[in-house]
């Protein structure tokens, strides 16, 4: 007899009943010998809440039975197999069908109507009572808070934590980091990404002591109320020790509106690739900067990410290709389209070689994506279960599955882009022909706004590689690719719309 054992740990399984994953897997081995099993398969879940149905583990398992290699299902306890009810009967019902026969060690489980009635409601009761213990948390914690006590890990920043006693103290070296950082912030002529870069230069450690401080970080730390004795949770606001005096709190506050006022007010110098660019030598995205060269302020285009804490900087040394000659290829390679949209057609069509790689591709990060998707709220699944709280280490859990996420989604769209221009080109390019014919009559009087909306209807994305001479100047040696698309029907209407 083919035998599988299933076995599953969250994390507060071991210290309410005292049993690991060993011990399951262990326990269940005997019982397997004890059925005369001649070969036993180990399938396990460590960490992941019984609330989610797509466990690693447990997929595994079902496709094990699925393939017909599995006879006997040997699991500790229907909570092991799901916490939900609704799960449970799926998955019993699944096995059934397989022919497969599933034991509980800590079950006596009867494949009758009697005994399918009788776990449906011992599933159902178990179900409540999970049901009502997280009732209980939530409204604890809520009147903990209305209290001015601590509901859930307190973890700024500055500040001690004991997890036993709830209490909270300021911790005295990260105090006066946070004084020093409002203090430079206020009184000096420094912004939140020059605190950063001060903090880093002085080799300041982060609570996590690696890495380096990030301008997102500090800004949010600048915002926080708590440091000003006030704690913001939900709605209400807990009292807890303040590390700064109320007024050096509000000043910061007032820079910062300050700041974020001036700065949507301040005029900016144009730039029509914008969001399109990209350098191929470092893979960063290419953004607009008004740059001194030899004395002169010239627009620019840049991959370097200058602000404390980003992932990847950029070229060495730094690449800065000036905008007006890129923009100017790039505006020549659109009028040579809008003259002859059948080459637009040909253009978009030549990705199509690679279509089926791309789509591949496309298929693979989009799978990647449902399982960051499916990590996250498993994370969150487990937190609103009570399962644990969020400490440091699910927060970084957390952030680490978002900014892969967000690596993945610009993948993503690079490949969308790219797939964009080879899918009904043909189909759309009479359409196109006759927008061209439009636009053309009147090409030497569109704006900035209509040329830049023109160029991203016609345009998918920009490559740069190469730097140039000179540190940039002009367009020797440097390389541009345009990725043409053939702009959807809905947007032929508007671009016809707007330049008639």
């Amino acid at each position: 007899m083919r035998a599988a054992i299933y076995v599953r740990v969250s994390t507060d399984d071991q210290a309410r009943h005292g049993y690991s994953l060993a011990e399951q897997r262990e326990a269940c081995r005997r019982r397997a010998g004890e059925k005369g099993a001649s070969s036993v398969n180990v399938y396990a879940d460590e960490g992941v809440s019984g609330s989610l149905l797509d466990r690693p583990g447990l997929n595994a398992l079902r496709e094990a039975i699925r393939d017909g290699r599995i006879e006997l299902i040997i699991v500790r306890d229907p909570d092991r197999l799901s916490r939900k009810l609704a799960h449970q009967l799926l998955l019993t019902e699944e096995f059934e069908k397989a022919g497969v026969k599933l034991e509980f060690l800590d079950f006596t489980w009867q494949d009758t109507p009697e005994g399918r009635l009788f776990y449906s409601i011992r599933g159902a009761v178990a179900e409540f009572e999970r049901e009502k213990i997280r009732d209980r948390m939530v409204r604890g914690k809520n009147q903990k808070a209305r209290q001015g006590g601590i509901p859930i890990g307190f973890y700024a920043y500055g500040y001690n934590y004991d997890t036993e006693t709830g209490k909270v103290t300021p911790h005295e070296d990260e105090a006066r980091v946070v004084q020093d950082m409002f203090n430079w912030f206020v009184s000096e002529d420094i912004g939140v990404n020059g605190v950063a870069r001060r903090l880093n230069e002085l080799g300041i450690p982060t609570r996590k002591n690696k890495g380096q401080w990030h301008r997102m970080v500090v800004r949010q730390m600048l915002m926080n109320s708590a440091y000003k004795g006030s704690w913001r949770y939900k709605d209400q606001h807990i009292p807890v020790p303040a590390i700064l005096d109320p007024a050096t709190w509000e000043k910061a506050r007032e820079k910062l509106k300050e700041a974020r006022r001036l700065w949507a007010g301040k005029s900016k110098n144009e730039y029509l690739l914008s969001g399109l660019v990209s350098c191929s030598d470092c893979g960063n995205t290419m953004t607009g900067i008004n740059a001194k060269w030899w004395g002169k302020r010239e627009r620019r285009y840049t991959c370097q990410k200058k602000f404390q804490g980003s992932r990847r900087e950029g070229c060495h040394p730094i690449k800065l290709i000036l905008a007006s000659p890129v923009e100017d290829a790039v505006w020549e390679q659109v009028c040579a389209w809008l003259q002859d949209p059948d080459a637009l057609a040909q253009e978009a069509m030549t990705t199509s070689s690679r279509a089926d790689e791309l789509s591949s591709e496309l298929a693979r990060l989009e799978k990647f994506i449902a399982d960051v998707d499916k990590g996250r709220e498993a994370v969150l699944d487990a937190l609103a279960t009570g399962l644990f709280e969020l400490d440091s280490k699910t927060k970084k859990k957390l952030t680490d599955l978002k900014s892969r996420k967000d690596r993945l989604e610009t993948r993503l769209k690079e490949i969308s882009l790219a797939l964009q221009g080879t899918e009904g080109a043909a189909a759309r390019v009479e359409d196109f022909r006759a927008l061209a014919r439009e636009v053309l009559a009147r090409l030497d009087t569109l704006d900035f706004s209509e040329k830049k909306a023109l160029v991203r209807s016609l345009v998918a994305q920009v490559s740069i590689s190469g730097r140039g001479l000179q540190g940039g100047n002009g367009l020797r040696n440097v390389g541009i690719t345009v990725v043409a698309r053939v702009p959807e029907p809905d947007t032929v209407s508007v671009i016809r719309n707007n330049y008639r």
